[in-house]
This record gives structure tokens, sequence and C-alpha cells, in this order.
């Protein structure tokens, strides 16, 4: 590649990075949300979001759809994403309000095919499975969230977790792959080991 596209390519990247962000500025700016130098952003079509909302910068916030599933990205009131989010979004991914998302967190509704007699995994078709924060949520530093997983309400992911099936409501979950480490016990009023 010669010197001169790469300097295009470089514009090029830079220019569809402002844009998008202007996209997003410009479609929740009256809902008091602030989204906040986003890295990519694409399908933003498929995005919704609602009031208060706070997005720290680098989010890279991928919304595709495939053959057979149109995406839904939605956020509900009041929720704060830190730095860095990453969301891989084919299907479902709804964060419902309240959620408070630590850095570097990776959530995907999607999967490439594993079937290794299919050839290359990059060509295999996706598989897709909705993804579901509740209400209440918090999710910790450097959570990874695979296709499939619904996160109940007022539940804990501890940082670093891998969660690879659903948490119940008002657990405390950590490890990978993450497992219910504690339960709020509401007689108690407080966390008690499982």
């Amino acid at each position: 590649m010669t010197i001169f596209k790469k300097i295009l390519n470089y514009y090029f990247e830079r220019i569809k990075r402002f844009y998008s962000n202007l996209q997003l500025i410009f479609k929740f700016l009256h809902n008091g949300c602030r989204i906040r130098k986003i890295l990519h952003a694409q399908g933003i079509k498929y995005f919704s979001m609602g009031k208060n909302v706070q997005v720290y910068p680098y989010a890279r916030i991928d919304i595709y759809k495939t053959k057979g599933n149109t995406p839904c990205f939605c956020i509900g009131d009041n929720v704060v994403i830190g730095y860095y989010f990453s969301a891989l979004v084919t299907t479902n991914l709804i964060i419902e309000r309240n959620t408070l998302i630590a850095s570097h967190v990776f959530i995907s509704t999607e999967n490439h095919g594993t079937n290794p007699e299919n050839g290359s995994y990059l060509k295999q078709p996706l598989v897709s499975a909705d993804v579901k924060i509740c209400e209440n949520a918090w999710i910790g530093e450097k959570v990874i969230i695979l296709p499939g997983v619904t996160i109940g309400a007022n539940s804990i992911i501890g940082a670093g977790s891998v969660v690879t099936k659903s948490i119940p409501p008002f657990c405390i979950a950590c490890g990978n792959p993450a497992k219910v480490i504690k339960k709020y016990n509401k007689d108690t009023h407080d966390w008690e080991n499982v």
C-alpha cells in the first residue's frame, strides 16, 4: 500500500469516527445523556437509550443485522458505562435502568460457529443469543458476558469474571466461568455465602 493510500485511510477512519460520535451525540442530546468520545460505532439505527445515560470514552459499539436477525441494543435510564466498553450485537442486548458497568467490559450476543469439520471458524455462520442485564445490576471491571446470558436484577458480577450462564437476581457471582458465591437475604438484610 502506498503512503498516499495509508494517509487517505487514516483520515477516512478519523472522519468516520467523528461522524459516528456526532450521530450519537445529536440522537441522544435531548435525553440528558452524555456520550464521550466513541472509539467506534456501527449500526446506530438499531441503538436506543433512555434518559441520563453516561457513556465514558473509547466505547466500541458494533450492531449489525445478520440473516434472520434484526438487532436491538437498548439502554435504560440512568445507566453508567465505563471506559473502553465493547459490545457486539446481532440480536438483542438489553441493559435495564440504574445499571453500573465498569471499564473494559465486553458483551457479545454472537459467536462464530465452532465445528472444526466445517472449515475456517471465520467463515462459519454466526450463532446468536440475546443478552439481558436487569435493573440495578453492577458489572465489575474487565467482565466478559457471553451470548444467551441474563444477569438478574440487583446482582453483582465480580471484576475479571467470564459470565457464560445466567445469574439469578440478588446474587454476587465471580470467576471463570462465573459462579454465584453470595445471595442477598432480604430477611437478614445481608449477603450470605452460597
